[in-house]
């Protein structure tokens, strides 16, 4: 393998990794050898500090029982008569709560004689104790007698002994011969343990503890609680994570370090029920000695299971179980092993600092040249001073480097600086400013071409003041001269190119882009001879252009797809004027008068003082006024233009004529019939020609009521309800010879022909669901707050003939302000640049209101961005003003403002923007240009300002 493929380190780093490596070796076995030992250690301590809390709590329980215990004995061997049952002596009860007083564990005292009577002695300190048994509030002894034939006394003393109250009952026979304690002790003089329970009263976990009378007249117990093991138990925890029980030998709980439960119902849970009975011995195989270790998983870590068995009495065991986690076992050896890791690291790290510094002393000259390397391959070129060596041939390097990346420094600071222009003219000068400097040339030229013509070239930079080069008569003449990446000019070629100019000699270097095409040229001049160092440096000049030909190709593609994009904005905005003969140039209109108000905003130092468009916002504004209305594309026709009641795609008033000429001549039938009967042919005249005179005159309101000029009152509605009721009859089928769509709409049963039908009809051929495709807007991200009608058009000829005012339904209106929600729909589904991202709102916002009440979104104030009230504000000015609408004669100028100052007045439009508009004289640039001279008066500014103050 040769040295091509080896991996290679600096020196400095090789010596280095070396002691690294050898340091860091040993730091792992002293660290590994260091826990393995600490580990051992910490477990076995851990054992034995396990093993001495269960000790402890062996003395604990020693000393809360061996009094007890003593103290049965002492009453059993003393003996007790049954004159305690009948008359209690001071002496007697004095004894009996010294004994409860100094003993606060013992719950009560019981004594059961062998024929079947008992009494139970009680300290009454709680109150919630006397509230229970409805004792003196200064009880503090109570002594409960139960007799075998079921009366029940119980007798209340105070501090002095002295009898202060009594209750007598009778009771469900209590026999304590039946109870564990009774017949546990009654076999022989041993004390008895029985197995724990919660007491009735107090639900507290206690131990009763007996034994037989040394008369052997009955059996002494005592209720002694476990409330203080659960203090002692969590003291003895070894950490807060270790879980401590404290168990019966039939593997009930009786207390714990945990907050658990220990009671269910009656009884205690046990181990199986909270679900470690599984990991615990057979308590039956543990000597009383001995203390069992064993290692199991639990909760997804390992554990050290410790129990040990602790003795009551001579017959009665409870056992003491540890559950610790190893973590915590572990946690001192792990303490240690991380002092030993930052140790030996620190160690580790201020010797390696002292061997990095040896050593860089010894190879600083060779890293600093390899730093110049690496700094040379990133592209990362810094001026700067090699640093000298004692080695001859290292300094020889080092100077070689320097005059390489100072070159290179020179060069990729001239090509960061072209990369960050973004017009096609910034570039064009950066490129010959930066080959001028790099070259030393005395002349740079560049020339363009466009796609539309690649044989002719502009000059569009000059690093000079002077004349340019004649790069076209050159071409026109040679060819050749951009067929080769660099072409050196020769001398016939330079006579041409530099004629009347300084410049003898040079380079010309072709541009080209990604489809080989030329689209420039630069030209590179010598007043004198080229130099060797001109000439060395022409190759990086033809890398460097390199990379401006894809920017020039990019800027030139972009110059072209903005100028697409905006001739599709305007022919958009241009089809939808075409659409409909009256709205003239709306859309064309509307996007100048924005533009007229955008530049007042600028001007102004007042309310827009801080207002001002870059480029881009231009854009934004501008493409936004001229999409406004782009969603008209999909409003029909006869729909924006209608211009009576009774209009679709014709003035269906023609059918309603028809109908009163079918009436009309229906009555001279019945005149001729008349006559043919022998009736006076004056009189049936007469009649007739009443007849025709009424259908005529219903004719002519129907007619007036279609135009929609005025406002349709009350009792016109009603007169065209009654008229409505007039019936003709119709002879010929009208589901024939339609389209199938129209077809669908008919009545698909057979008629019965002659029918007879009103006069005006709303029938449900005339009503129509929406389009599936007018139903986009669901899809749009914008809520849109337009109430949409049921149907998307509703063609009843009634319907449309009451309408109150002008010429649209409510459905018709509909579509009208669809025009909106549609212009956002088709506006949100282009992608847009980051700076044309808020065309959508701003076109769309035009027909928002200050005060909320516009649609579609319901915006207010701040809400409506100001270019779409600028927009708005331009689009009622050009309705208002537009000289030819179906349903209205032009308004004058006057006329116009007055109308946007009394809906500046309500909060419709923006006031500071309107107030611009009339005092930069906005309206009247406007009306000079484009309004017709009849509409142009005289506009009385203050009378428009008394209306925006009033």
């Amino acid at each position: 393998m040769g040295w091509q493929g080896m991996r290679t380190v600096s020196f400095r780093w090789y010596i280095s990794g070396i002691f690294l490596s050898i340091a860091s070796l040993l730091s792992a076995v002293l660290i590994y050898v260091s826990v393995q030992h600490s580990q051992a250690v910490s477990v076995s301590l851990s054992k034995d500090i396990v093993k001495n809390y269960s000790n402890e709590l062996k003395v604990e329980l020693d000393e809360l029982s061996k009094p007890l215990i003593t103290m049965l004995n002492t009453l059993a061997i003393s003996g007790f008569t049954a004159a305690e049952f009948y008359e209690p002596s001071v002496h007697w009860l004095e004894m009996l709560d010294m004994l409860l007083a100094k003993n606060k564990h013992i719950a009560s005292f019981y004594f059961g004689a062998n024929n079947g009577n008992s009494y139970f002695v009680r300290a009454m300190y709680k109150q919630d104790i006397k509230t229970r048994y409805s004792a003196p509030d200064t009880t503090v002894l109570m002594l409960e007698i139960n007799r075998n034939n079921g009366q029940q006394q119980q007798l209340f003393f105070d501090h002095k002994m002295r009898r202060i109250g009594s209750k007598r009952s009778h009771s469900a026979y209590y026999d304590p011969r039946t109870r564990p304690w009774f017949k546990n002790a009654s076999a022989d003089m041993n004390i008895h343990m029985a197995e724990p329970y919660a007491f009735y009263f107090s639900r507290k976990i206690g131990i009763t503890f007996s034994r037989m009378m040394k008369n052997k007249q009955g059996v002494i117990a005592v209720d002694f609680t476990l409330d203080s093991l659960t203090q002692i138990i969590k003291k003895m925890e070894y950490s807060n994570n270790s879980k401590v029980l404290l168990l019966t030998e039939s593997k009930r709980i009786i207390s714990s370090n945990q907050d658990l439960a220990l009671i269910n119902g009656e009884r205690l849970f046990t181990a199986e029920e909270l679900e470690i009975a599984d990991f615990l011995p057979d308590f039956n195989h543990i000597k009383l000695e001995q203390t069992l270790f064993s290692t199991i998983f639990w909760q997804d870590q390992d554990w050290e299971l410790v129990v040990t068995p602790l003795e009551i009495s001579s017959k009665d065991v409870l056992y003491l179980v540890n559950f610790v986690a190893y973590k915590d076992l572990l946690y001192r050896s792990s303490i240690l092993r991380d002092e030993l890791i930052i140790i030996s690291l620190i160690t580790v790290i201020i010797a390696f600092l002292i061997i990095l510094i040896m050593t860089g002393k010894i190879a600083k000259p060779l890293t600093y040249l390899t730093q110049s390397v690496e700094n040379i391959q990133r592209f990362s070129f810094k001026r700067k001073a090699y640093k000298k060596s004692n080695i001859s041939d290292v300094n020889e390097l080092n100077e070689a480097m320097n005059l390489m990346e100072n070159a290179l420094v020179d060069f990729f600071q001239n090509l960061r600086d072209i990369a960050r222009t973004s017009e096609p003219e910034q570039l064009s000068t950066s490129i010959v400013t930066q080959v001028k400097q790099i070259l030393a040339c005395d002349a740079c030229q560049l020339f363009v071409n466009t796609p539309s013509d690649r044989q002719l070239f502009k000059m569009t930079a000059n690093s000079e003041a002077g004349d340019s080069f004649n790069i076209q008569a050159l071409y026109n003449h040679h060819h050749a001269i951009l067929t080769e990446s660099i072409y050196e000019l020769k001398r016939k070629d330079s006579k041409i190119l530099f004629a009347d100019t300084h410049c003898k000699t040079g380079f010309i270097i072709p541009l080209l882009n990604r489809a080989d095409i030329h689209i420039g040229v630069l030209v590179i001049g010598f007043a004198a001879g080229i130099k060797d160092y001109s000439r060395n440096r022409i190759h990086f000049v033809r890398e460097f252009l390199a990379f401006n030909e894809i920017v020039l190709e990019q800027l030139e593609q972009e110059h072209e797809q903005r100028a697409l994009f905006h001739s599709f904005v305007e022919m958009m905005a241009t089809s939808v004027d075409i659409k409909s003969p009256y709205t003239g140039a709306h859309c064309q209109r509307v996007p100048k008068i924005t533009k007229m108000i955008a530049k007042a905003a600028e001007q102004d130092t007042q309310a827009f003082n801080e207002f001002s468009l870059t480029e881009d916002g231009w854009e934004e504004l501008l493409v936004a006024a001229w999409l406004h209305d782009c969603g008209k594309v999909t409003t029909p026709d006869y729909v924006m233009d209608k211009a009576t009641k009774l209009e679709t795609v014709y003035d269906r008033i023609h059918e309603v004529r028809m109908r009163y000429e079918v009436l009309k001549r229906d009555a001279d039938i019945v005149y001729w019939k008349a006559v043919a009967q022998g009736q006076n042919n004056v009189a049936a005249k007469a009649i007739c020609e009443q007849q025709k005179a009424v259908l005529e005159d219903e004719f002519a309101f129907i007619a007036q009521c279609n135009i929609g000029n005025e406002s349709l009152q009350p009792e016109a509605i009603c007169r065209l309800d009654k008229i409505a009721n007039r019936t003709w009859q119709r002879t010929l089928p009208d589901n024939i010879g339609l389209s199938q769509e129209a077809l669908d709409k008919t009545d698909k049963d057979s008629q019965t022909l002659p029918i007879t039908e009103h006069i005006l009809a709303d029938k449900q051929a005339h009503l129509f669901n929406w389009q599936e495709s007018k139903r986009l807007e669901t899809q749009s991200r914008r809520e849109f707050k337009l109430v949409k009608p049921q149907y998307q058009y509703n063609r009843g000829e009634l319907h449309n003939l009451r309408i109150a005012s002008g010429t649209l339904t409510a459905e018709e209106r509909y579509n009208v302000n669809d025009h909106v929600i549609q212009t956002y729909v088709m506006l949100d589904q282009l992608p847009y640049p980051e700076h044309l991202k808020n065309v959508p709102l701003i076109a769309g916002s035009h027909h928002e209101k200050m005060n909320g009440s516009g649609y579609p979104l319901k915006l207010t104030g701040e809400q409506i961005p100001l270019g779409g009230r600028m927009i708005a504000i331009a689009d009622t000015f050009e309705a208002l003003t537009t000289a030819k609408r179906p349903y209205k004669k032009a308004k004058t100028l006057n006329e116009s403002l007055m109308i946007m100052a009394n809906m500046v007045k309500v909060g419709e439009i923006d006031a500071d923007l309107f107030e611009l508009f009339i005092t930069q004289g906005i309206y009247q640039q406007y009306a000079d240009e484009y309004l017709q001279k009849s509409q142009i008066d005289t506009v009385d500014i203050s009378a428009l300002k008394r209306v925006l103050t009033s």
